[in-house]
C-alpha cells in the first residue's frame, strides 16, 4: 500500500519480525498495542469513572470516624441537580440525558425525614466557574472529568445516628444519586506522634456534630460572594539563576544543618538535587510554583521568610487548626522544600520556587475538597500540589484483625477527594499525595480494585508516595503500600528540617528545627522537590512543562530501586530521571547506521554508555559501548558515507566524541556547559557540522546563538532564538542546507531562518507540546506531540493541510522515522516503561530498558 503524500501514514499494525540473532526479539504487547486497520487511529472512547459501585448499607456504628450530621452526596452526571437556598433543586438547563423533577422530589422527600437539612456545594467557585474549570480540564487532558457542581455537603438535623444512616441508605437507593456516605472526620497529620494524634482524634469526637450553616451564609455561598474567580495566570518570564541569592532572615542561629540534609545528596540515599544543580540552571525550582495543602503552618519562622504574606488560597486556617502540632507539621514540610538559602539552619531543596498554602480546615469549617479545588486554580499547568493528608479506611487493610483509626490510606479513598484530584490533574496540576501511615495493602481484596493501577476509571492522576527506610530502602514499617503507590523517599525519623524543636528550640518556635521528621508526610515533600526541580529545569531550558501522568511515569519507572517490603516504588534519582527531558528534546542528524536510506531503531544507555541498534532492513542488532553517564547522544553522519556515526557530546567539557564505523575515534571541543548540541549540515555536502545552540542565559546575550564549527576548523556564529526556545535543524525548504530553526513554546510558533538569511514563521502548537518534525515525500514538515494525551498534530508546509492523530500514552517518547526508506516517515513512539517501540505502520518491537534514550530519525 502506498503512503499518501503530505503527512505520515498510519496503517494496519503488523508484528515486526526479527531474526534469530536478535537477542531482544520482537513481540507484541497485548496491553498497549496501538490500533491501525488502515485508518488513522481514533481517540479512545472517553471514560469517566462512576462511584455507584461504592453504594452500600451503612450502620450507626459506621459513624465512629465520621461527622454525626454531615453527609457527602454525588449526583449522577448530567442530572442537573443544584442547591438553591440550601435545598436541592433541578436546573433543567443543566440536564443531560434522563433526569426528571420526580427524581429530585424523591431526594427531597428523603431529606424531609429529618427535622431539617441544608445542602451546599463543596467547591469554592461559582457554578459557572466550576463548569469552566471542568471544561478547561477536559480540553487540556482529553479526558471526561467529574462535574464539581454535582458534589454536595448535606447537613442534617437528625434525632439520632440511626436517622442519619437511614437518610444515607435511602439516598443510595435512588438512581439519581451516584453515591452518598457519611462525611469523614479530619485525620491526624501523617507524622503526628501518638499523644498528639490521640488528642486530635479526641477533639473531633467531641466536635463531630457541626453547626448547620445559617441561611444567610448558604445564600451568599450560592451567589458566589467571595468566591474564587478562575485564573489564567500569566507564566513568569523565564530567568536563569543557577544559584539564587539567599532570601532574607535574621541570622540568630550560629549553626547550619545543611550537611545533615542528605535527602538531596547522590543516590542511593538522596534524590540527587545536588547533581542536578551542577548541570542545569534553575534546578532550585526557579520560576515554578507549588501549593501545600494541609492544616496549618508557622508563618514567622526565621528560616521560612517566603511564608510571610504567603497566599492562602483556601482562606485562613481555623483557630483550632492552627495549634502547635499542626503548625509544626506544615513548617517541617516546607522546611524540606523552601527553607531559606542562608548561613544558618536548613536549606530547602527547591527554595527558589513560589509557595502557596491551602488549608483543609479554614475558618468557615472543615472542607478538604475545597482545599484541593482551590489549589487546582493556582499557578499554571505543570505546577505542583502537595497533599499532606491521609484517610481512614473502612476495612482492616493492615491485617491486625480490627478496623480502627490505624487503617490509614491515601486521601483519595474518599470519593469526593478523588474527584477533586481528578479535576486538578485534568487541569494540568501535578498532584503529589501521601500514601498514609497505616501499613495498609492497597491491593487488598476488600478495596475491590478501588486502588487499581491499571483501571483508567479509577485513576486520579496523582503521584502516590510511600515511605522507605533511609539507609536500606526497605519499606518503612508504617507505610501504606501496593501497586498504586508510585514512588518513595525516606521517612524513618531521620529527616532534618524546620519545626518541632527536637533538634534546636532554645530561641523559641520561630527557630525550631527537627531531627526526626518522618512518615509519608516526610517522604512526600522530598518527592515534591523532585517534581519542582525537574519542572524548573524544563521550563527554562525548553519552555515547557511535564504533564501530570507523564511525570508520574518518569518517577514510577526510573530512580533507585526499593529493596524489600510491600511495593512503594523507586526512590527518585534526578541524575537518571532528567534523561526523560533529554528523550523529549534529543537532536539527531541521522539514525541510519548502515547507510541503506532507512531510519534504524537505537537506544543509548546512560548508565553504561552502550549503543544498542536494530537495523531496520535486516533486524540484525549491534551493541557498541561509546560514551559515559552525563553525555548527550547526538548521532550524525560527519564523514559523508551515508552512515550515522556514534557521537556523544559531553556537557562538562563541551567535547564531541565521535566513533567511526572503522573503529577510529576523534574528539573535538566545541561548546560549553549549558549549550544544546545540534549537529546539522550547514554546507550542503551531506556531512554534519558540530553545532551548539547557546541560550541567552549561558552566553549572556540578548538573543540565543548558534555556534557552528566547520570541518576545516573555522566557525561562524549566528543569533537566532530567544530564551526557552527549542532549537531544531531541518532542511525545510529542500535546498540541501539544513535551516536554523526554533520552536517557541510560549506562542506555538516555528521560526525558520533559511541559508540566504530570509525567514518564515509558521503557527502550529500550544504550550506543553513537543516539536517533532517529520518527512513526507522527502520534504520536511512540522509536527507536534501532546504528552498529556498522546496526540500528534502535523502540518504539511509544502502541500498544505493539518491532521491530528492519537498515538501513544502519557510517558511515551514521540519519534518519527522512515524505517522502510520510501521517503515518508511513520508515526513512532517509544514506551520507556516497557522498552517497546510502536510503529503505526509496522507494529511493535521490544528494544530498550527504562532510563534509555530512544534514537530514531
Amino acid at each position: 500500500m502506498m503512503k499518501a503524500k503530505g503527512r505520515p501514514t498510519k496503517l494496519a499494525l503488523l508484528v515486526m519480525a526479527c531474526t534469530a540473532t536478535n537477542a531482544a526479539a520482537a513481540k507484541t504487547d497485548p496491553s498497549g498495542q496501538p490500533q491501525g486497520n488502515g485508518q488513522v487511529r481514533a481517540a479512545p472512547a472517553l471514560q469517566r469513572g462512576s462511584h455507584a459501585a461504592l453504594k452500600r448499607t451503612f450502620r450507626a456504628e459506621d459513624l465512629r470516624v465520621s461527622f454525626k450530621n454531615r453527609i457527602e452526596v454525588k449526583f449522577r452526571e448530567g442530572s442537573g441537580v443544584r442547591a438553591r437556598g440550601g435545598e436541592l433543586a433541578l436546573e433543567a438547563a443543566k440536564t443531560v440525558g434522563p433526569s426528571s423533577l420526580a427524581e429530585v422530589d424523591r431526594v427531597r422527600a428523603t431529606l424531609r425525614t429529618v427535622r431539617r437539612s441544608v445542602a451546599m456545594k463543596m467547591h469554592p467557585f461559582t457554578e459557572e466557574a466550576a463548569e469552566q474549570l471542568k471544561a478547561r480540564g477536559e480540553r487540556d487532558s482529553g479526558e471526561l472529568l467529574p462535574d464539581p457542581n454535582l458534589w454536595f455537603y448535606v447537613y442534617l438535623d437528625a434525632g439520632s445516628d440511626q436517622e442519619v444512616v437511614d437518610v444515607v441508605n435511602a439516598l443510595n437507593a435512588l438512581d439519581v444519586v451516584e453515591v452518598a456516605y457519611p462525611s469523614p472526620l479530619p485525620v491526624p497529620s501523617a507524622d503526628m506522634n501518638r499523644a498528639n494524634a490521640e488528642a486530635f482524634q479526641a477533639y473531633w469526637r467531641e466536635h463531630a456534630r457541626m453547626d448547620l450553616p445559617a441561611l444567610e451564609r448558604v445564600r451568599a455561598w450560592e451567589r458566589g460572594e467571595g468566591a474564587q474567580a478562575l485564573v489564567a495566570e500569566a507564566l513568569p518570564t523565564p530567568k536563569a539563576e543557577a544559584a539564587p541569592a539567599a532570601p532574607g532572615g535574621t541570622n540568630t542561629l550560629a549553626v547550619s544543618y545543611v550537611a545533615e540534609q542528605d535527602y538531596g545528596e547522590a543516590a542511593p540515599i538522596g534524590i540527587d538535587t545536588d547533581w542536578l544543580r551542577t548541570q542545569y540552571w534553575n534546578a532550585y525550582g526557579n520560576s515554578w510554583g507549588f501549593t501545600d495543602a494541609e492544616y496549618s503552618w508557622n508563618y514567622t519562622h526565621q528560616d521560612l521568610t517566603q511564608l510571610t504574606g504567603a497566599v492562602l488560597v483556601n482562606g485562613q486556617p481555623h483557630a483550632s487548626a492552627a495549634v502547635l502540632g499542626n503548625r509544626n507539621h506544615g513548617t517541617a514540610v516546607l522546611g524540606v522544600l523552601a527553607s531559606n538559602a542562608n548561613a544558618f539552619g536548613t536549606t530547602g531543596l527547591v527554595h527558589a520556587a513560589s509557595v502557596r498554602l491551602s488549608t483543609e480546615w479554614p475558618s468557615t469549617g472543615y472542607d478538604r475538597a475545597s482545599a484541593i479545588y482551590s489549589a487546582s486554580n493556582q499557578f499554571w499547568n505543570g505546577a505542583v500540589i502537595l497533599l499532606e493528608m491521609q484517610a481512614y479506611s473502612s476495612i482492616d487493610c493492615n491485617g491486625d484483625g480490627v478496623v480502627n483509626t490505624g487503617d490509614l490510606v491515601p486521601s483519595e479513598y474518599v470519593p469526593a477527594i478523588r474527584d477533586a484530584i481528578k479535576v486538578a490533574t485534568g487541569n494540568g496540576r501535578i498532584v503529589v499525595e501521601a500514601a498514609g501511615n497505616g501499613n495498609c495493602n492497597l491491593d487488598a481484596a476488600g478495596f475491590a480494585g478501588y486502588f487499581s493501577a491499571t483501571d483508567a476509571t479509577k485513576d486520579s492522576g496523582a503521584i502516590i508516595v510511600g515511605a522507605g527506610e533511609k539507609l536500606t530502602r526497605n519499606k518503612a514499617s508504617f507505610s501504606t503500600y501496593g501497586s498504586r503507590v508510585d514512588t518513595h523517599a525516606e521517612g524513618d525519623w531521620k529527616i532534618v528540617t524546620t519545626g518541632y524543636g527536637d533538634k534546636y528550640s532554645a530561641e523559641g518556635e520561630n527557630l525550631f528545627y527537627a531531627a526526626g521528621f518522618s512518615g509519608t508526610s516526610g517522604a512526600s515533600p522530598i518527592v515534591t522537590s523532585a517534581a519542582v526541580a525537574l519542572s524548573g529545569v524544563m521550563y527554562l531550558r525548553h519552555g515547557s512543562y511535564y504533564a501530570p501522568k507523564e511525570l508520574r511515569d518518569v518517577l514510577r519507572r526510573d530512580g533507585t530501586a526499593q529493596v524489600s517490603g510491600g511495593k512503594i516504588g523507586p526512590r527518585p534519582d534526578l541524575r537518571k530521571q532528567v534523561s526523560h527531558m533529554q528523550n523529549r528534546y534529543t537532536n539527531m542528524h541521522s539514525t541510519d547506521f548502515d547507510g541503506d536510506g532507512r531510519s534504524d531503531y537505537a537506544v543509548w544507555r546512560p548508565s553504561t554508555g552502550m549503543w544498542n541498534i536494530v537495523f531496520s532492513a535486516t533486524h540484525l542488532t549491534q551493541s557498541i559501548q561509546w560514551g559515559q553517564q552525563g553525555d548527550v547522544p547526538v548521532p550524525a553522519d560527519v564523514t559523508g558515507d551515508a552512515r550515522a556515526e556514534l557521537i556523544v557530546w559531553r556537557p562538562s567539557t563541551g567535547t564531541w566524541h565521535v566513533r567511526n564505523w572503522d573503529g577510529t575515534t576523534q574528539s573535538t571541543q566545541w561548546g560549553t556547559l549549558g549549550d544544546i548540541p545540534v549537529p546539522l549540515d550547514f554546507t550542503g555536502d551531506k556531512k554534519a557540522e558540530f553545532a551548539v545552540y547557546r541560550p541567552t542565559y549561558v552566553g549572556g546575550t540578548a538573543e540565543s546563538q548558534w555556534h557552528i564549527r566547520y570541518a576545516n576548523g573555522t566557525s561562524t556564529s549566528i543569533n537566532w532564538g530567544a530564551i526557552s526556545d527549542v532549537p531544531i535543524a531541518r532542511d525545510f525548504d529542500g535546498d540541501g542546507y539544513e535551516d536554523l530553526s526554533v520552536y517557541r513554546p510560549s506562542t506555538g510558533q516555528w521560526i525558520i531562518r533559511f541559508l540566504n538569511g530570509t525567514n518564515a514563521i509558521h503557527a502550529l502548537g500550544a504550550w506543553g507540546e513537543v516539536p517533532v518534525p517529520f518527512k513526507a515525500g522527502n520534504q520536511w514538515n512540522l509536527g507536534l506531540w501532546r504528552p498529556n494525551d498522546g496526540t500528534f498534530t502535523t502540518k504539511n508546509i509544502h502541500g498544505g493541510g493539518t491532521a491530528s492523530t492519537v498515538y501513544g500514552i502519557p510517558g511515551d517518547v514521540p519519534r518519527f522515522g522512515d524505517t522502510n526508506g520510501d521517503g515518508t516517515d511513520e508515526y513512532i513512539v517509544w514506551r520507556p516503561s516497557s522498552g517497546y517501540w510502536y510503529n503505526a505502520q509496522f507494529g511493535a518491537l521490544q528494544w530498550g530498558l527504562p532510563g534509555d534514550i530512544a534514537l530514531s530519525r
